[in-house]
């Protein structure tokens, strides 16, 4: 057999690729986020990711906010994550806004019970037009509760109180002693680079709502195999 008839043999070895599945957090019940197609879980370590809420929750009303994740560690072929992350939607901060009111945006940087330093942007609507002294005074109250509110929680359960909205509402309520508001939102929280949340097994009210709606889907499954 001449050299040119025998077969070229490939030196170049390819590793084969498997889905690995990517989980929440434990403030979101563990519930599986996604997979990727990948041949090392290595590759996927600091990869972010952005999920609907109401894809965690199974509540209608949570469509209208982003939870961000990112991808920290794994075992065997499960990847777990960190919330890094929360955002309203740019639609609904669209739909909110109306004539005839002022629209204040604050920005705030603030630092957890467990040493974790986050950015907080805000978003109230007045139901009028109001004054500048006003506007001012509203800032000052609501940079007040959210110090206050920050510095009593670890990262998990401010993020849990936000999602459940008691961050929200209260303060609504207390502002309104000020001047009636339509709307205070939180547009966004992030955690500032370089202080990283650690995975923790607290569990909160959003891991309890996970954890039934997950329950109830396996129920209807084994009633529809019946």
């Amino acid at each position: 057999m001449s050299k040119s008839e025998r077969k070229k043999v490939s030196r170049i070895k390819t590793k084969k690729k498997i889905w690995h599945k990517i989980i929440a957090p434990v403030v979101f019940g563990k519930k599986e986020i996604g997979e990727t197609y990948i041949s090392s879980a290595e590759e996927a370590i600091n990869r972010p990711l952005k999920i609907n809420l109401k894809d965690l929750t199974g509540n209608v009303r949570d469509q209208n906010v982003y939870i961000s994740f990112k991808i920290i560690k794994w075992q065997g072929t499960t990847l777990e994550t960190i919330a890094t992350g929360y955002e309203l939607t740019p639609s609904f901060v669209k739909r909110a806004v109306r004539k005839n009111c002022n629209r204040c945006d604050d920005y705030f940087s603030l630092t957890t019970k467990d040493g974790i330093k986050v950015v907080m942007k805000t978003l109230m609507l007045t139901l009028n037009k109001v004054s500048r002294s006003t506007r001012a005074s509203l800032k000052r109250q609501l940079e007040k509760y959210l110090q206050e509110e920050t510095a009593k929680s670890t990262y998990d359960s401010l993020l849990g109180n936000l999602v459940s909205y008691k961050i929200q509402s209260p303060i609504k309520k207390k502002l309104a002693k000020i001047y009636p508001l339509k709307e205070v939102a939180v547009r966004m929280m992030f955690v500032v680079s370089g202080s990283k949340p650690e995975p923790r097994e607290e569990i909160s009210e959003v891991s309890k709502k996970v954890e039934v709606k997950k329950q109830v889907e396996e129920k209807e499954l084994e009633a529809a195999s019946a």
